[in-house]
């Protein structure tokens, strides 16, 4: 709860020449945002308990007033509540920043139109070129509001300080990001946790040989292919000895981004329901560009090819299919169009 829920600020000049008030006086600490009692309420404020004061409101100490004796300040002093600025709702400088933010993402859309997600995403894949969708999603994740969560609040500062090319983690997080909304999935605290995750999800590879990172997967032998599987959990191990400040959903999405819905997924082999959908989302996501990349088979696969075969679910070795229905013909509806254009 904020402080100004409770009190409001008052100059010493607003005390004019009295010194005994029919209210109690507070002080601010913005130190550590604290409130103390300063002086009683029909108690003299003279002499050392007047210098004291002085000096606290010098070193940026706040005079306060209890809200619930606002009208025997106002009466006191013969104010109008409308006309005292320590009543008056002020903006936070977070508010501010946000208002700005929105305001650039208007002017920003107006001049490059309303994003579509089919046509963005097929123009990324033809041109392999994906900074503007990344650029798209920093400046929609700036106007993210900072009282939702710290999760919520983390993903925007992330986007902000890390969306700024376009490189293999930026592109997965733009298009889970897309997608999310595309299965409309859109409130700021859903994208906030699929964000965070999307960035975290492969940490726990730090903890492993650096050479499995640079296997193809479909080379692994069973020993390698039994460690790259600890991923995950390490990932979750990390983050929780890190003491990042992380929603149970985010851990949860970072934990799952591997499970598949048919139960062929690791670490825990959960099955349709059990498995949160922005996990599979992410799942869906990181697989395909992994995929085309040449991080499963070891050769990289032009994206239009990789989409075609996920629409036609064409056997291929090292590509899944098992992402949930609804993200399925999310990503089918994308490739449809794509088909459309090229027939």
């Amino acid at each position: 709860m904020a402080i100004t829920d409770n009190y409001f600020f008052i100059e010493l000049e607003d005390l004019s020449e009295k010194k005994i008030f029919p209210y109690h006086l507070f002080v601010f600490n913005p130190a550590n945002e604290s409130v103390s009692p300063f002086l009683k309420a029909n108690s003299p404020l003279v002499g050392d308990k007047l210098d004291f004061l002085e000096f606290i409101l010098s070193k940026g100490g706040r005079l306060a007033v209890d809200r619930k004796q606002k009208k025997t300040f106002l009466s006191t002093h013969s104010l109008i509540e409308e006309e005292f600025k320590g009543l008056q709702e002020t903006i936070h400088y977070l508010d501010e920043k946000r208002a700005e933010k929105i305001q650039e993402l208007e002017k920003q859309t107006s001049i490059l139109g309303e994003m579509k997600f089919k046509e963005e995403l097929l123009s990324s894949i033809t041109d392999d070129d994906y900074m503007s969708m990344i650029e798209r999603v920093r400046l929609e994740t700036d106007t993210f509001s900072a009282r939702v969560s710290h999760t919520v609040s983390l993903a925007s500062y992330l986007c902000e300080k890390l969306l700024v090319e376009d490189n293999f983690v930026n592109r997965v997080v733009a298009v889970s990001y897309y997608l999310a909304k595309n299965c409309d999935m859109k409130d700021e605290q859903t994208l906030g946790d699929l964000i965070c995750a999307a960035f975290f999800s492969h940490i726990g590879m730090t903890q492993l040989d650096y050479n499995l990172g640079h296997k193809a997967h479909l080379e692994y032998n069973k020993s390698e292919l039994k460690e790259y599987k600890k991923h995950p959990n390490l990932s979750h191990h990390l983050l929780n000895k890190s003491e990042v400040e992380l929603s149970n959903r985010c851990m949860n999405i970072i934990f799952q981004h591997h499970e598949r819905n048919d139960g062929s997924g690791f670490p825990m082999y959960k099955k349709g329901e059990h498995i949160d959908q922005l996990s599979l989302i992410l799942g869906a996501v990181s697989h395909i560009f992994e995929y085309s990349e040449g991080k499963v088979t070891g050769t990289k696969t032009n994206m239009t090819t990789v989409i075609r075969n996920l629409k036609n679910k064409s056997f291929t070795a090292g590509l899944e299919f098992e992402f949930g229905d609804k993200i399925y013909e999310s990503l089918v509806n994308i490739i449809n169009t794509e088909t459309e254009e090229a027939a």
